[in-house]
């Protein structure tokens, strides 16, 4: 299956997963935001160019207090530290159980990891889950939950063995 730049060609009416609002972003907002350039939309397509599954990426950055402690010893004093964020991921409901969850989260985290090698500092890869079954999911892959937030974040040296 292919993993691609969200394009006018892609059909995402017929996209639906279990959470309406991530149902509602591929239909209707996200390519305002990236004519905005707040995001890009990676999606997996099918044979017939419909939209099965999709995340999004943008730059972030945390202040060097909401990185777990081990980490803090590694960005100097008074920096935010830069982060790539895992803005979305959804499948559709016809994926279900097929894997497509999975492989669309290790294709964003290798297109991160890759960025971060050459193209942008980014010390690691942020989340902020939508839901439970969420918090598991990337918790799976070595997320870990941060201070006082409800994001969940990977440091870079983390995806390199993952993927």
């Amino acid at each position: 299956m292919d993993i691609v730049i969200l394009d006018k060609t892609h059909y995402r009416k017929a996209f639906e997963c279990e959470e309406q609002q991530l149902t509602q972003y591929i239909q209707k907002q996200v390519s305002q935001d990236v004519r905005k350039k707040l995001a890009i939309c990676f999606v997996a397509i099918d044979a017939n160019n419909h939209v099965v599954g999709y995340y999004t990426l943008s730059s972030e950055s945390l202040g060097r207090e909401q990185i777990p402690e081990k980490y803090i010893k590694k960005v100097p004093q008074n920096y935010n530290v830069p982060v790539i964020l895992l803005g979305r991921l959804a499948r559709d409901l016809t994926a279900k159980g097929t894997g497509l969850g999975e492989h669309l989260l290790l294709d964003a985290l290798f297109r991160a990891f890759t960025l971060s090698e050459e193209s942008i500092g980014a010390m690691a890869v942020v989340v902020d889950p939508i839901n439970t079954y969420a918090v598991n999911f990337y918790r799976k892959y070595g997320f870990e939950q941060l201070p006082d937030s409800e994001k969940m974040f990977i440091p870079m040296n983390t995806i390199r063995q993952i993927i």
